[in-house]
């Protein structure tokens, strides 16, 4: 067979400078609410003795309607302790999580105005802000996926991005190294504080927002997309894990060399990685600074790297539109590792990791069915549907492209037309129907918002024909849980004494029969040889069709049609009284009427019966 193996293009095939936006995207929820958050200001004091925080974040917004009063934040289990409009105290309601801010005047739309939190006290829970003392005491944010509330006040959906990014001033024991989303401009030192100022210029969805603090010692590798520029990526982690450094990073500009002439230009000013130890979490992609458990970088994880630098592409810049929609986030993401680890070690095991993976979406489907669209709350990061199954449905889509210059365009226009934005999956759905020219409709119906997969119950046999072989299958799917008809076109593989071959074949209904003149004899097939599609089969070989003898059950030798029953489906010939053959069929029932009177032949393997036709 054809191996699929992926290939790099330059930054030129993107045609980065005149990006083709197919889909334009249509009234989002950021645009009906009543307002639109521009920019965070995050300035905190962490005495990195406790989970105790206090400081002030100033909310810079966009009023979406005339005469808006009154507005809506998220703070949960923590004091607001002071809050200013443009300068003027506010007054407020504080319920459990949600903060209602009476605006000291009406505000139309288009007006802007910065609304000013201060507020304190000690977070609890397993997300939020989080302390640990030990050996490497830290400090780091967690929000994903619904608590970066739990740390800071802000309008806590994935759909309203921060147009202008967000800004920070941590100050800590001077001890303590910060670092955080965006690019690093310095640091204040006195009286035994440092305040570090981080700055992050791109639109941000409040969950991608982190900082991070302990002991760090820090450096940097460059990346160069040309000779004439450059972008920072810096590691933070403990120095008493230096010696592992060199060796955990070592692949670090290659991973972005690859993305970056996969999917264009790496999307931000900078990127980074931070250690963090205990982190329950194998990696975040916060903003431009990934997340990385201290387990995976002493053990050089390289792919969980990648995966997590993926997501700057795929789940940063565009970020899924709400968690109904986060197998686009790690589906991307996760078949991106394996097509890192198929850069660094070959084909083979791209496949093997990706059989693996559709394993592991066979087993969760088994113990818990569900939609990998809009999962359970409890399973939105489950392994087996929102990563493997998802990074499987990118890996059909570009199967579903035919070649893989078709499925980089159709991902350059899907970053183009969502860049800095929200997607969702009827976007890409759209996108797909636009760049590809058709409707796949059905493909998302079946693989995004149903349950299940194909399994595929095959019977093939050969019959010479001399000087040719005819192959005979017949595809039956027997699935009990989704759709009866999966529409996935179907790639057969035909191995000859001296060759092979792929025959593709268009389902459209839950049995099929095909029937193919071939030139030389087929020894065996293969369901899906080169591995693209989510599915198991059942095939029964030539031998066992053929071995069992086909006898003629009924049949009437003068009628006005010709009608049969045998005992197994069976190829049948029916030749008029010349010798030329005028029909045949592979099937256990015949009723054929000819279209005149006469004497036919009708031939089951080695069987001939006469049959006189009358009118």
């Amino acid at each position: 067979m054809n191996i699929i193996t992926l290939f790099l293009v330059t930054q030129s095939f993107f045609n980065i400078e005149n990006k083709q936006v197919f889909y334009p995207e249509p009234i989002r929820a950021e645009s009906i609410h009543s307002y639109n958050v521009l920019h965070y200001l995050i300035d905190l004091e962490l005495p990195m003795t406790s989970r105790y925080l206090e400081g002030a974040v100033t909310i810079s917004a966009r009023s979406n309607e005339d005469n808006l009063t009154i507005l809506d934040l998220q703070l949960s289990g923590l004091s607001v302790d002071s809050l200013k409009v443009d300068g003027v105290t506010a007054s407020y309601s504080h319920n459990y999580e949600t903060l209602y801010v009476n605006l000291p005047q009406a505000y139309n739309q288009g007006d802007s105005f910065d609304i000013m939190v201060g507020y304190s006290g000690t977070c609890s829970g397993s997300m939020g802000y989080l302390w640990y003392s030990g050996s490497r005491p830290i400090s780091y944010t967690l929000g994903c996926p619904f608590c970066t509330r739990r740390w800071m006040p802000c309008y806590d959906r994935l759909w309203d991005k921060a147009d202008n990014g967000v800004e920070f001033y941590i100050t800590v024991p001077d001890t303590y190294t910060v670092c955080a989303t965006g690019e690093y401009l310095g640091k204040d030192v006195a009286g035994g504080m440092a305040t570090y100022h981080w700055k992050h210029n791109y639109p941000i969805s409040p969950y991608l927002i982190h900082f991070a603090s302990s002991i760090y010692i820090t450096y940097s590798d460059w990346y160069h997309p040309s000779a004439a520029d450059s972008i920072e990526i810096k590691y933070h982690f403990w120095p008493q894990d230096t010696i592992y450094a060199p060796t955990a990073f070592q692949h670090t500009t290659d991973m972005m060399y690859f993305y970056d002439s996969l999917y264009g230009d790496y999307p931000f000013e900078r990127y980074g990685m931070v250690i963090l130890h205990p982190f329950y979490y194998a990696g975040m992609e916060h903003q431009t600074m990934s997340s990385i458990y201290r387990s995976g970088f002493v053990s050089y994880d390289y792919y969980l790297m990648a995966h997590e630098m993926s997501h700057m592409w795929w789940g940063d810049m565009v970020t899924c539109f709400g968690w109904a929609n986060v197998w686009l986030n790690e589906g991307f993401a996760t078949y991106s590792d394996a097509l890192y680890k198929e850069r660094r070690q070959g084909h083979q095991s791209f496949i093997n990791l990706m059989i693996s993976r559709r394993n592991s979406y066979f087993q969760a489907e088994a113990s818990s069915p569900h939609s990998m669209y809009d999962p359970p709350e409890n399973l939105i990061f489950a392994w087996g549907h929102t990563y493997c199954k998802a990074s499987w449905v990118c890996h059909m889509i570009r199967y579903l492209c035919g070649d893989d210059n078709t499925w980089l365009n159709l991902l350059a226009a899907y970053r183009d037309s969502f860049a800095y934005k929200n997607a969702s999956t009827d976007d890409l759905n759209q996108i797909m129907n636009q760049v590809l020219v058709d409707d796949y409709d059905w493909f998302f119906d079946e693989w995004v918002y149903d349950m299940g997969y194909p399994n595929y119950d095959v019977a093939w046999g050969k019959v010479y024909e001399s000087p040719d072989w005819r192959l005979i299958l017949d595809i039956t799917q027997v699935q009990s849980l989704g759709p009866a008809v999966f529409h996935m076109p179907l790639p057969i593989g035909v191995d000859y004494p001296s060759g092979d071959t792929i025959i593709t074949l268009a389902i459209d209904q839950v049995s099929h029969h095909f029937e193919f003149l071939l030139a030389q004899e087929p020894i065996d097939i293969t369901v899906d040889p080169e591995t693209w599609i989510i599915q198991k089969n059942t095939v029964t070989g030539c031998e066992e069709v053929i071995a069992k003898e086909v006898f003629i059950e009924n049949i009437r030798t003068i009628s006005r049609a010709i009608e049969m029953k045998l005992t197994a489906p069976s190829l049948i010939k029916v030749f008029d009284i010349t010798g030329r053959k005028i029909y045949e069929t592979f099937a256990e029932e015949l009723n054929y009427k000819p279209s005149s009177a006469g004497i036919y032949h009708v031939i089951v393997g080695d069987k001939k019966q006469r049959i006189v036709i009358v009118k």
